[in-house]
């Protein structure tokens, strides 16, 4: 533990402990922040000059950079309402040291995430070009998914249109990039939540590949399978592997040609198949796991079949209005049903249409998937790429619940999209200084074999050991600040090593320039 002591003509005030994942040390008189946080989002700001940008879009008030700043302060350290942040911020103390001396009001954070919304594509555009000066020599390959955002309270914009409750219908989707070898998330985008994932994935690959290289290759699942995307991707030089849905030529390959069956290690066999005139390549595999879990899945159809046979039986001989229509009871009304009508699509008594209906619910062939890419490359290599779309999956998990997006309240289109972008700006903290961390070589099982392979911590445990890396601040004699550090670890320790090689990291404290 450590202390330090600056002056300062601060008057004798009754401080609100923040919330912001410490303890208050001295009720009433001092309060506890996040150090670790205010230390990763203040120097990560200054290295990607976001600051100077951001308060270019606001004249007035408080700086823009300082707003945004406050709110991803709030949302790393656990924070998910405006309001909280509002008040975790209101005291004198905490303004000083939170806000740069500034009052900032819910209204204003809300004015900033409308801002972001309405500089949304500038603020990419920014960002990546920073990221590009940093490292010059990123690779521009990138995974593509999606995920949704959850639409709280009546007050949003589809609710109040009348969409129906628990509906995907309640839910606003996103898709972000991430380029594949650093991990670094590079762009994002709302779509309604009523929408299917292809018109997704042509709205946003175009605009994407204007940031990439010539020749970068773009990993989708099956959402990116449109032919018309794949050719616009082709046309534009770049390379693409996505996932595609089996069709009967596939079935047909293999039933008859086992002889092209390659084993690979895993319990994984491939079938590949080239097209020579435009070297497109389809990958049909096999894997053991997918099969085991396939037939799993087979079981519990088949045991909701044959109670969707018995019911069915029992309708066609005895056909009753009360077994399949549930009728709303009122006592202002009833509901007179005179006749009704079932027409038959199978017997249940024949044998032939029980494995018909039974053949329509087990779908596509158990354990075999489909990839397809734009060139050539060994089989393996091109399971592995795609396999390794893992660490998207990972980031969307990071912005959904370490960055705490998903909880969000807002109901316009534009804070929904302003508090997205909100979400990117305070998951690139992360992810740049990730991306800076040396690797830990460990030892791991990997089918059966012990293997060493490079490990650096996860967003999630770097977040956590920042949020508890705390300063409790003192006031002494009403003049005095005694700042008291608590909790460093290793990892944090490392962090700060980290931190300090970013350069040009300023933050105004009470009207002067401090170097941290």
């Amino acid at each position: 533990m450590q202390s330090s002591t600056r002056s300062r003509a601060l008057k004798p005030f009754m401080a609100k402990q923040t919330t912001f994942k410490a303890a208050d040390a001295m009720a009433g008189w001092n309060i506890s922040l996040s150090f670790g946080i205010m230390e990763l989002v203040r120097k990560g700001f200054r290295r990607l000059h976001l600051y100077d940008f951001l308060n270019g879009f606001k004249e007035k008030g408080v700086p823009l950079g300082y707003v945004v700043e406050l709110m991803c302060i709030h949302q790393l350290s656990g924070g998910a309402y405006m309001n909280k942040c509002e008040t975790d911020s209101s005291s004198p103390l905490a303004r000083e040291e939170l806000c740069h001396g500034y009052v900032i009001s819910r209204k204003t954070m809300e004015r900033a995430l409308d801002l972001l919304d309405t500089y949304f594509e500038d603020t990419i555009s920014f960002l990546w070009g920073r990221l590009k000066g940093i490292y010059p020599d990123l690779d521009t390959d990138v995974y593509v998914d999606g995920s949704h955002i959850v639409r709280y309270g009546s007050k949003g914009e589809n609710t109040a249109a009348g969409e129906g409750g628990g509906t995907i219908q309640l839910q606003d989707q996103f898709v972000v990039a991430q380029l594949a070898k650093s991990g670094l998330p590079i762009s994002i985008e709302l779509y309604p939540g009523n929408w299917n994932d292809p018109p997704q994935y042509q709205d946003f690959i175009p605009q994407l590949m204007f940031m990439l290289k010539e020749g970068s290759r773009i990993i989708m699942d099956a959402g990116g399978s449109d032919k018309a995307l794949l050719d616009e991707i082709k046309e534009s030089d770049m390379r693409y592997r996505t996932r595609v849905k089996m069709n009967k030529s596939d079935e047909q390959m293999i039933d008859e040609c086992p002889d092209r069956m390659q084993y690979l290690d895993r319990g994984m066999i491939v079938i590949a198949h080239r097209f020579e005139s435009s070297g497109k390549t389809n990958y049909l595999f096999f894997s053991a796991d997918r099969y085991v879990m396939g037939q799993a899945a087979a079981e519990r159809r088949a045991a909701k079949l044959a109670q969707q046979m018995t019911d069915a039986r029992d309708i066609m001989k005895e056909p009753k209005i009360g077994k399949l229509v549930t009728v709303k009871r009122n006592p202002f009304y009833d509901v007179m049903i005179k006749s009704f009508e079932i027409q038959m699509k199978l017997n249940p008594w024949l044998d032939g249409d029980i494995l018909l209906a039974a053949k329509e619910e087990a779908g596509d062939r158990c354990g075999w998937f489909k990839l397809q890419s734009s060139e050539w490359m060994e089989p393996s290599e091109a399971l592995d790429i795609y396999r390794h779309r893992v660490g998207i999956e990972h980031l969307i998990s990071s912005i959904k619940s370490v960055v705490n997006l998903k909880p969000l309240r807002v109901w316009s289109r534009s804070s929904v999209r302003g508090s997205l972008m909100l979400a990117l700006i305070a998951q690139l903290q992360i992810s740049v200084l990730r991306y800076d961390m040396e690797p830990d070589i460990i030892e791991k099982m990997v089918d059966g074999k012990r293997t060493r392979i490079e490990h650096k911590p996860s967003a999630k445990t770097i977040i956590e050991n920042l949020i508890h890396w705390t300063v409790t601040l003192i006031p002494r004699d009403g003049w005095n600040i005694e700042r008291i550090f608590s909790n460093e670890t290793d990892l944090t320790r490392e962090i700060s090593e980290i931190l300090k090689r970013y350069r040009g990291c300023f933050y105004r404290h009470s009207a002067r320039l401090w170097r941290i």
